[in-house]
């Protein structure tokens, strides 16, 4: 494939990326545009550990990046941004014994563009910050409007009576 074929397909084409080290991973600058990239994470995330996706700018007009948990994460990790805004929701299920679940077992989370939040916060061990187990799915897509990306959660937690009442954070992504 010729180089300029090669960078075509890297910056616009659908994408699957696997990690499968603990670490933090930064995609700020990668240069992506519209098409489908998908972050599969299959390690146990260290504690404290974040992905930064890139910051929504005109030219991302069209994105959509889509993050999954193939295996539960050690404790805490965040997702998001720097400047960038998240506007969306998520819904998770949880429940201890894998079993039927009661109502109290779902929750949601609502977060408008005013809200300021710039990243998802999973910690495996309270109810307000619940997700992040394996199969938990976050999307993203960027409408190419600068600094707003449009958000929609999965959760699956091993936490009973999930409240997610603090999803989502003002705090930037790579400054926890």
């Amino acid at each position: 494939m010729a180089k300029s074929a090669q960078m075509y397909k890297e910056a616009y084409g659908d994408e699957t990326i696997y990690i499968t080290s603990t670490g933090n991973y930064d995609y700020s600058g990668a240069g992506w545009r519209a098409g489908d990239k998908t972050i599969l994470v299959n390690v146990a995330m260290a504690d404290g550990n974040f992905i930064r996706l890139p910051e929504a700018t005109t030219d991302h007009l069209g994105l959509h990046v889509k993050v999954v948990l193939g295996i539960a994460v050690l404790d805490r990790l965040y997702v998001g941004f720097v400047d960038s805004v998240i506007q969306g929701a998520a819904v998770a299920v949880g429940d201890t014994d894998e079993g039927q679940g009661s109502s109290l077992d779902y929750a949601t989370f609502i977060a408008d563009n005013g809200d300021g939040y710039n990243s998802i916060k999973f910690d495996l061990d309270t109810v307000a910050f619940a997700g992040g187990t394996g199969g938990t799915v976050l999307d993203f897509w960027y409408t190419g409007a600068a600094d707003v990306v449009l958000y929609k959660g999965n959760l699956i937690s091993e936490i009973d009576n999930p409240t997610i009442a603090t999803h989502a954070t003002t705090t930037a992504v790579n400054a926890y």
